[in-house]
């Protein structure tokens, strides 16, 4: 009897092993097909990111360019139209002064006078303007080179402190022979 027992509980020991081997397996095979559907989801969603990138792309550069020739049209109008105003204005002040001098001789003189000294003034301007920007110019090359000259010590300071450590490390191996 203990030996039917034995083999009883050997047998429902081994089914239960069997069964467990099986859930095992099913379940590891649910992983597996969970695995591959989501990677396969991935790789559909990364695909129609794609997809939907290209399109946007595709869509939008037509406009971009159109806008593009929109702003390049747009600002060669407003400098013509700057031009324009600039010339009819200066024109206008040249009547309007040729008109004064006949009301009050020698306006058109003085006129002539303010408008050479403006000319002289704006020339004056530009060359200090550009004085200016030559000196930036100069001290950003100072800094610039203060800056490299700074970085160049500081990388030799830590290759010597790199060379450093690297040949204690070596001397302590050494002594350890």
């Amino acid at each position: 009897m203990e030996k039917h027992f034995g083999y009883l509980i050997l047998s429902l020991f081994l089914s239960m092993n069997v069964q467990a081997y099986a859930a095992d397996k099913a379940v590891t095979s649910q992983i597996t097909a969970l695995q591959q559907q989501e990677k396969t989801d991935l790789q559909n969603l990364t695909q129609q990111i794609a997809d939907l990138k290209e399109r946007h792309q595709s869509e939008t550069a037509p406009l971009q360019q159109q806008l593009d020739s929109f702003n390049s049209a747009f600002q060669s109008a407003m400098k013509q139209l700057h031009d324009q105003y600039d010339e009819t204005r200066i024109h206008d002040e040249n009547e309007l002064a040729a008109l004064m001098d006949r009301i009050k001789p020698g306006y058109l003189a003085l006129y002539n006078e303010k408008k050479a000294s403006l000319a002289s003034a704006h020339s004056q301007e530009d060359q200090a303007i550009q004085s200016v920007r030559q000196q930036e110019d100069a001290e950003l090359q100072s800094i610039r080179e203060k800056y490299d000259a700074q970085l160049k010590s500081l990388r030799q300071d830590w290759a010597a402190r790199r060379q450093a450590i690297v040949s204690q490390f070596d001397a302590t191996v050494r002594a350890l022979k």
